[in-house]
């Protein structure tokens, strides 16, 4: 009777932690929406949500252990794209007003910055994958649902949140907009190279 309502609430708690953590994600809703001058946080989390559906399916079907033996090769491939997306930012902050982007797509940014941030399938396949047993023990596979959907709950809240403020406060941002880009170019280009060395050093 109170598995589902606790389950969603583990869910929400876990996703919220995670979301909390600046990443990739963080910065692409923030430079998405200074550039759209509108919310576009729940397409971008749609975007991450479908990543996620896809890492969490193989998963549970044998795939996470396989994952973590191979995690030197996850963090050099992310880092890497990292890396080129951030420099992808910065060369192309003089024309941040222009709409034919490389990732103009608000849902296409959600599953490329998910993608290719290397943190994403070693989570799900320790932490994520425990939080996963743990619904599917009390309610089975409604329970590894019902902890999936709190994680994406947690995740739209917090983005969509930070999307509006954005928007809200555009006036400030809007002629602050080159400044931010190349901020936050800078701050996903160096996150890449420390999951890059972090891959050789583990």
């Amino acid at each position: 009777m109170f598995e589902f309502p606790a389950l969603l609430l583990i869910g929400f708690i876990v996703g919220l932690g995670g979301a909390l953590i600046p990443g990739p994600l963080l910065a692409f809703v923030i430079f998405d929406a200074s550039r759209k001058r509108k919310v576009t946080g729940h397409f971008i989390i749609a975007g991450h949500a479908l990543w996620e559906a896809l890492i969490i399916f193989l998963i549970l079907f044998g795939l996470g252990s396989l994952m973590l033996h191979y995690k030197i090769f996850i963090y050099a491939f992310g880092g890497a794209a990292l890396v080129f997306m951030g420099f992808s930012m910065i060369r192309r902050v003089s024309q941040v007003e222009i709409k034919s982007s490389r990732v103009n797509s608000s849902l296409l940014g959600g599953v490329f910055y998910t993608a290719f941030n290397p943190t994403q399938p070693p989570w799900w396949a320790s932490a994520g994958l425990a939080l996963l047993l743990q619904g599917y023990e009390l309610m089975g596979n409604i329970g590894i649902l019902t902890v999936t959907i709190g994680h994406w709950l947690a995740d739209l809240t917090y983005y969509v949140i930070v999307s509006y403020v954005t928007c809200r406060f555009g006036r400030f941002v809007a002629p602050r907009l080159r400044q931010i880009s190349l901020l936050l170019g800078g701050f996903v280009a160096a996150l890449g190279a420390y999951f890059i060395i972090n891959g050789l050093i583990t």
